[in-house]
């Protein structure tokens, strides 16, 4: 008995035949089961086929498939035409190769032309890479530009490969350029080992100056000499970062050692300016207590006093120094104020012209009297007017006199 479908049959014996043209085509033989079973089992496999087929297409379609995919299920699908396997319509399964066929040449073509364009960019890329690293070349800024240079060659290998020709052509330019940037750092390096290795000597020279200073208990010029053997360091190279941090402690040590010892007699005379300057303020006391002047010759005797005094009283603390001096200063200048003006008032010529002021004035208004009383009528008027304008003149010569008497 033999059981069928739409593509083909199962005889008695289990094997298995694809419906064709002149004759049917045994596709395989199915005797673990029923029939129906076998024939089920071979219309699977076409069913499958045709799923992969269309999912394969539709990948194509949107640009998704994989080529060497869909180069294996064409081979597959070439195999199921040549030597069947399966039961289902063969033309459809043609049909979908041709479709299959076509969209892998698309893919193939677009596959190309992207790689045409990954090559070109990658070649684009490598000369702008060699331009970046020709711009380096001369630059000093070692550490930045030599990590530059390595980021520059992780890029250039990861970019795909391109015309080898040209590729090595832009190679050529681009290791060119790092190592001359290569040969300018080591030499400036090699020279600047020499300079460090001059530097050291140097700076063991002015430790070993700075150390014999340290005792020194002369101030001013031992702290002018540190300031000028600091100003000579740091014209100095720079040793390697360990060296120059060891280097620095010691000339800075030896340093402390002398301000320190300074700092302590600063600190000693400090307290004994301070004790100075209580004394200057009482002076200051005192001196002030003689304004107003009432007595020049006492003033000026008790200002004397009071200037020896601070003579001997020594220095006062740098911030008060000129505070207190200007105050002495207005006490002094009040006194020397007073005398120089008792003085003119009893400059003998002063006098002498104050009272030949007066005399004049006299003389002028006896005149004018005379006048008025010889004047006819019509001029009394003016002389009168002379008259009291000479008293008044007279007047303030005479009080201007009193005062230098």
């Amino acid at each position: 008995m033999t059981t069928t479908n739409e593509f083909g049959y199962v005889d008695e014996a289990g094997n298995v035949f694809l419906n064709g043209t002149p004759n049917p085509i045994k596709v395989g033989q199915y005797a673990a089961g029923d029939p129906s079973e076998g024939l089920a089992f071979f219309t699977k496999r076409y069913e499958d086929l045709m799923a992969e087929i269309e999912l394969a297409a539709a990948r194509l379609k949107d640009g998704k498939g994989n080529l060497d995919t869909v180069t294996a299920l064409i081979e597959r699908i070439e195999k199921s035409l040549s030597e069947p396997n399966l039961l289902g319509d063969l033309e459809k399964i043609k049909a979908g190769k041709e479709s299959l066929l076509a969209g892998f040449a698309e893919k193939k073509a677009a596959a190309a032309a992207k790689k045409t364009a990954i090559k070109a960019a990658a070649l684009a890329r490598r000369e702008e890479l060699v331009a970046l690293s020709e711009s380096l070349e001369k630059s000093n800024a070692w550490k930045v530009t030599g990590e530059k240079y390595k980021e520059l060659l992780a890029e250039w290998k990861s970019l795909p490969t391109t015309d080898r020709a040209k590729e090595q052509e832009l190679w050529k330019r681009f290791s060119h350029a790092r190592s001359g940037f290569d040969k300018a750092r080591r030499a400036y390096f090699s020279t600047l080992d020499a300079s460090r290795t001059q530097a050291v000597t140097a700076k063991k020279s002015l430790i070993k100056k700075a150390d014999e200073l340290a005792g020194s208990s002369d101030w001013a010029a031992t702290t002018a000499a540190y300031k000028k053997m600091m100003d000579e360091w740091k014209t100095l190279a720079r040793a390697a970062k360990g060296e120059e941090e060891k280097l620095w402690a010691e000339f800075k040590a030896v340093q402390d050692k002398f301000f320190t010892n300074r700092n302590a007699a600063n600190s000693v005379r400090e307290e004994e300016f301070t004790k100075n300057l209580d004394i200057k303020l009482e002076l200051l006391k005192r001196a002030e207590s003689l304004l107003p002047i009432t007595s020049v010759d006492a003033a000026k005797s008790a200002l004397r006093e009071i200037q020896e005094t601070w003579e001997k009283a020594g220095h006062v603390p740098r911030n008060d120094k000129e505070k207190i001096e200007r105050r002495l200063k207005a006490v002094e200048d009040a006194i020397r104020k007073v005398t120089e003006e008792q003085w003119h008032r009893t400059k003998p010529e002063v006098v002498q012209r104050a009272n030949s002021l007066v005399t004049s004035f006299e003389a002028s208004i006896a005149k004018l009297e005379k006048q008025l009383a010889a004047a006819k009528s019509g001029d009394e008027a003016k002389l009168s007017a002379q008259l009291v304008q000479a008293k008044e003149l007279l007047a303030a010569a005479r009080s201007g006199a009193e005062t230098l008497n």
